[in-house]
């Protein structure tokens, strides 16, 4: 089950809300909790037992580290966190890298429960003795299968005091729905383009650059799509999770804003748990450069196996110290136009390393961008990209903020504010309509799977 099945939309997410809502504030973790592993437990039962043993596991050591660090027993507490961080990365290796079949989400509730060991050892949030909190602060159904990934810092406090009000419920709703529009509408469109242009015999230069074209936009409204959809569920069931992704295609002057602003989650996680205890930026210039180069070395493998996914870690980490150690000075001297479009064109040559299967059909692909194709196949590009004119236009402007400017002009600043009840009822018929829009389309779309519910 995901979150833009027709079941989850009208069945599982509806009762979910209601009896979270209906009953009393002692028993809203139990739902919560029971929600989540009802949820997971449809990816089936040798994901749902690995996920249980990783709840009890990481409990247990948390309560240890607390323990420990009360009796300061600092050598003791850094062993405790060093073998169990341990322990969740090599089951995390052995299912995601060897032929094991893999838990879902694994890669995002294992960095979560890391994130909480690390700020129970560093004192950052304290050990919890809570069971049931702890269950649900790691097997949350928004974002157990691709994130956000929510520091437990963050997290914890908001378990001891949920409450929900109408506009809470409102605007979760309302991004809920706009995280649906872009996967459905957007993401799940592009998809059958982009399979178009690179389905067996299109092999022309064309097709190929215009593959780069739809998978980077499907990527980013599929995902993002997914976050906000994760977001907006869990503000209507009383939590606050910070944005997952700021605009990257649109404001990013530089490839290291890029990356500030894509997968936000991910980067403050390698941020807090990785970059930093390296030493950060306060070190020389030779271990900043190492520092980064692990840390994006890392960011690779965790998103896969094969050769490709190191690469593509490898590449954008060079790119990283490109800019931040000789390219930067020239690019502040260009206009701001040219340096966005130069920062994506960069990041989106690195997803042909993301899409493909392996490191030489990555260069393969390449290859064929620089006029290595054959003519088979040459009026593919141009058939797909008539047809769906529309809907990269469309992507374009939904890259930028325009769209969220122009509603919360017209919803917030004039319609909200002004309490016309006539306002709240066209809204919510709009809303509806929208809805059953996205719901129509899904029933007869033919790629619905979230593209980073693999890792």
């Amino acid at each position: 089950m995901t979150l833009n099945s027709i079941f989850f939309i009208l069945v599982y997410m509806p009762i979910a809300l209601l009896v979270f809502h209906i009953v009393p504030g002692k028993a809203k973790l139990p739902v919560l909790t029971a929600a989540g592993l009802c949820f997971y437990a449809t990816s089936g039962p040798v994901s749902l037992i690995y996920l249980g043993v990783s709840v009890l596991f990481n409990y247990l050591t948390g309560i240890e580290l607390e323990i420990l660090k009360k009796n300061d027993e600092k050598k003791k507490a850094f062993t405790a966190l060093a073998a169990s961080v341990a322990a969740n990365l090599f089951m995390l290796g052995i299912f995601k890298y060897t032929t094991a079949a893999m838990p879902l989400g694994i890669s995002f509730f294992t960095f979560s429960a890391i994130s909480y060991l690390a700020d129970v050892y560093r004192g950052e949030a304290p050990g919890q003795t809570n069971l049931l909190k702890f269950t649900v602060y790691l097997t949350f159904f928004p974002k157990i299968i691709s994130g956000p990934i929510v520091r437990y810092a963050d997290f914890h406090k908001q378990l001891d005091n949920l409450k929900v009000s109408a506009a809470s419920l409102r605007d979760g709703a309302q991004m809920f729905l706009a995280g649906l529009m872009k996967k459905v509408l957007l993401a799940d469109r592009l998809g059958v383009g982009f399979a178009e242009l690179t389905a067996a015999g299109v092999n022309t230069g064309s097709a190929a650059w215009l593959g780069v074209v739809f998978f980077s936009l499907q990527l980013y409204f599929d995902f993002s799509g997914y976050s906000d959809m994760a977001i907006g569920l869990s503000k209507m069931f009383g939590f606050e999770i910070n944005p997952n992704f700021d605009y990257p295609y649109y404001s990013s002057e530089n490839v290291s804003i890029f990356w500030r602003k894509w997968h936000i989650s991910l980067g403050e996680w390698f941020k807090h748990y990785v970059y930093f205890p390296l030493g950060g930026s306060r070190v020389s210039s030779r271990r900043i450069v190492l520092n980064i180069m692990i840390v994006w070395t890392l960011t690779g493998l965790w998103h896969g196996s094969t050769l490709n996914f190191l690469f593509w870690g490898l590449y954008n980490g060079g790119l990283v110290l490109l800019d931040k150690f000789f390219l930067g000075k020239y690019m502040k001297r260009l206009p701001v136009p040219l340096r966005v479009g130069i920062t994506v064109f960069a990041v989106c040559m690195g997803w042909v390393f993301f899409f493909n299967p392996s490191l030489g059909a990555s260069f393969m692909y390449f290859g064929r961008m620089l006029g290595g194709g054959t003519a088979v196949g040459a009026g593919v590009a141009g058939s797909v990209f008539v047809r769906n004119i529309a809907l990269l236009i469309v992507s374009v402007i939904g890259c930028t903020s325009v769209p969220k400017n122009i509603f919360e002009e017209i919803f917030y600043r004039r319609g909200f504010r002004s309490g016309n009840r006539v306002f709240y009822i066209l809204f919510a018929v709009a809303a509806s309509a929208l809805l059953l829009l996205t719901i129509a389309e899904l029933i007869g779309s033919t790629n619905t799977t979230f593209l980073y519910a693999q890792f």
